[in-house]
């Protein structure tokens, strides 16, 4: 088996050509390996302070909860 590295295109009715250096190669069965560029990622977005505000809702402000963690605090 011969195997063949070069960089072409595909048309948008799927064609894949085949560079004429590789006449010898035309009209044979081959076995094809595609590799795609990734795709870009978009950046991510970073988060604002507030950003928030308005979403979340204290239904309570105490501190009653916090004596459950007392024996993991200093």
């Amino acid at each position: 088996m011969q195997a063949l590295e070069f960089e072409t295109w595909i048309d948008k009715n799927g064609r894949i050509f085949l560079p004429e250096e590789f006449q010898h190669a035309y009209g044979k069965s081959a076995r094809l390996l595609v590799l795609l560029p990734e795709p870009a990622e978009a950046p991510k977005k970073r988060r604002q302070p507030g950003s928030a505000k308005g979403i979340l809702e204290i239904l309570s402000e105490d501190d009653d909860h916090l004596n459950d963690f007392k024996a993991y605090m200093p």
